[in-house]
């Protein structure tokens, strides 16, 4: 079961760091943790910094609108 971000008029109100997260992007399925986020200027959105569970980071930062968040 996954949900999305919770977001408020002033941005995330949730903090998305040590939550696992999944994204589909053209038939691929990412799977990892995120470690960090931070604020992209020049598209004007919110980014994470994702690590595979085995340990390497993400090829690409993605936004946090665009990943579902694993529920328990």
């Amino acid at each position: 079961m996954t949900r999305k971000l919770q977001f408020g008029k002033f941005g995330l109100k949730e903090d998305p760091r040590n939550a696992q997260v999944v994204l589909n992007q053209n038939g691929r399925i990412f799977l990892g943790d995120v470690m960090s986020l931070y604020r992209d200027e020049v598209c004007g959105v919110m980014r994470l910094k994702v690590r595979h569970f085995c340990g390497d980071m993400w090829p690409f930062d993605p936004a946090a609108s665009a990943v579902d968040v694993l529920v328990r």
